[in-house]
């Protein structure tokens, strides 16, 4: 680990953690760019107050991590280099020595086409400096040299940031063109000005947070072509986006053992209805309110319940891919549907940390720190007299149930973890639902928790582009409660068919905070999608 203040250096000793610093580089700016948790207390530092103090406050630390990283190769050793938000798989070590043999410099892409970058580098690609290798070479350290004078020349205005700067200094060479280095392993290399030879990092090895948590290209690779290491890019909900991905896949290890042995949870069935399984965004935002109508009752069992939810594994019809029209759904060369896509693409992680939801990961019964006793401590739970699936139900809830209904049904269930069938029309309403703080509290934290939006636009008409606003937030309980009984009857009505009950129910259950009513187009075509949701700026700060 850098270290660049000394309370850094001493959580470092505390932890016994590696680390290097210099008593003559600190970062004494005071503001915290990247609106996390800071590490420490002790420099009291604030999150940055604008786009512009933010980038600044980026380049300030920037620039003394590359000159501790000059002092590195001044003593002569070669360093590769990485983000906190990049968790690494497998030692690199025999492929770097070998494929980065003749390089002076290599960074990671944001390339998102893996055969593009197989056969040409993907110039065009940003490269991205969340993973970065240097050689002790004097073309290295010129390099580093200059790319501290651009960052030290920006003004306090600017918003431009460190990664924007690197990248403007990767002028091609007119004597230098693509080439490719061979020895077992090969990577695209490219003379930039100064004689730097610039190597691109294949986004195979070292992967992206699109690669690996959307298209989940590791799973189409063989043992050979695994990746090295995931950067968590291309997300949403800022660093809560990051962890939340990193503990979908196993990749978050700091939780306390009581995250995975205390406590009693719910999930539900990931079963989703075989209609939906068609891509495009009509059917993306469909599958979407199915979800979110869906994990709202969830939420709502727990509560009554005293019981944590384990969220369900979503399946995405469309990538949710900010600031890009999408005509196919799509980026890279992996077909929708995607199966375990983040949860942040359908929910908002602030948020629902705001609105103070406790909630376990999709995958959260197969962590290997959860206990086999808890997993298998485990019972099925249907709703409106139904078998759960192929197993048969221990417990039934009917259609719609009211918190009565839930409590004298499972207040005594001893299983540690209970899974909802039908979670769609597991739950209505509390009983007393104009008095009861049970109910004006769910509610008020639901009105929070479920906020998240995302607009997906369909090709231009005459009137310009249409769009639909998806991710409604479910009605609050209390405007369902005189309607219990008319659910409950269309429910046993249309059971067999899920398209029309979620299109029936759907006027009951969401609308967005602007009262627009989602409508579901009878037009099933795949449709261009745009994200343009200023919340969801990957480099936003947080809602507060």
């Amino acid at each position: 680990m850098l270290a660049l203040d000394e309370s850094t250096e001493r959580y470092c000793e505390k932890y016994s953690m590696p680390c290097f610093g210099s008593a003559e580089l600190r970062y004494s700016g005071g503001v915290m760019a990247t609106a996390g948790t800071a590490l420490h207390r002790e420099s009291a530092q604030r999150e940055a107050s604008s786009v512009a103090e933010a980038a600044k406050a980026l380049r300030d630390i920037k620039t003394l991590e590359v000159k501790l990283l000059v002092d590195i190769l001044e003593r002569g050793h070669d360093v590769l280099v990485s983000d906190a938000d990049v968790a690494w798989l497998r030692d690199p070590e025999d492929w770097v020595r070998t494929a980065l043999r003749d390089v002076d410099v290599a960074a990671s892409t944001d390339c998102l086409d893996v055969s593009a970058d197989d056969v040409g580098g993907c110039w065009g690609a940003a490269a991205n400096t969340g993973i970065l290798y240097f050689r002790p070479t004097d073309a290295a350290k010129t390099f580093l040299g200059n790319w501290i004078a651009a960052m030290d020349k920006a003004t306090d205005d600017m918003t431009e940031r460190d990664q924007e700067i690197f990248n403007n200094l990767l002028v091609a060479d007119a004597s230098g063109d693509t080439k490719v280095t061979e020895g077992g392993s090969s990577v695209n290399v490219r003379v930039v000005k100064g004689g730097v030879r610039l190597g691109s990092l294949p986004m195979r090895y070292f992967a992206s947070g699109h690669t690996f948590f959307v298209e989940q290209l590791h799973k189409h690779e063989g043992e050979s072509q695994q990746p090295f290491c995931v950067h968590a890019t291309f997300q949403f909900s800022q660093v809560h986006g990051k962890r939340q991905r990193f503990r979908e896949h196993g990749l978050w290890l700091i939780e306390n053992d009581d995250y995975y042995t205390q406590g009693n949870f719910i999930s539900m069935s990931d079963d989703l209805p075989s209609i939906w399984n068609i891509t495009g965004v009509h059917n993306h935002l469909l599958t979407a309110a199915w979800y979110r109508a869906s994990v709202r009752n969830l939420l709502a069992l727990g509560r009554i319940l005293n019981r944590t939810v384990i969220l369900p594994r979503f399946t995405c019809m469309c990538d949710r891919y900010w600031g890009h029209v999408l005509p196919s759904c799509k980026i890279g060369h992996v077909e929708p549907p995607f199966v375990g896509c983040p949860q942040d693409h359908i929910m908002n992680l602030p948020a629902m940390e705001n609105g103070g939801v406790d909630f376990r990961e999709w995958s959260f019964l197969s962590n290997l720190r959860t206990p086999d006793a808890l997993r298998r401590s485990i019972a099925a739970v249907s709703t409106g007299n139904r078998d759960s699936g192929d197993v048969k139900a221990k417990y039934a809830l009917p259609a719609f149930a009211m918190d009565t209904d839930v409590l004298s049904t499972l207040a005594s269930a001893p299983e540690r973890v209970l899974v909802v069938d039908g979670a769609l029309t597991s739950f209505c309403a509390f009983e007393s639902a104009t008095s009861s703080p049970a109910a004006k509290q769910f509610n008020s934290d639901m009105a929070v928790a479920l906020k998240a939006e995302s607009w997906f636009c369909g090709p231009e008409d005459a009137r310009g582009v249409k769009c639909a606003i998806g991710f409604p937030i479910p009605k609050p309980t209390t405007e369902l409660h005189s309607k219990c009984s008319a659910l409950r009857a269309k429910a046993t009505e249309l059971r067999s068919s899920p398209h029309e009950l979620l299109s029936n129910f759907f006027d009951e259950y969401g609308h967005d905070d602007k009262k627009n009513k989602f409508m579901f187009p009878s037009d099933r075509t795949t449709a261009s999608a745009n994200d343009i949701s200023t919340e969801e700026n990957p480099f936003a700060s947080d809602d507060k």
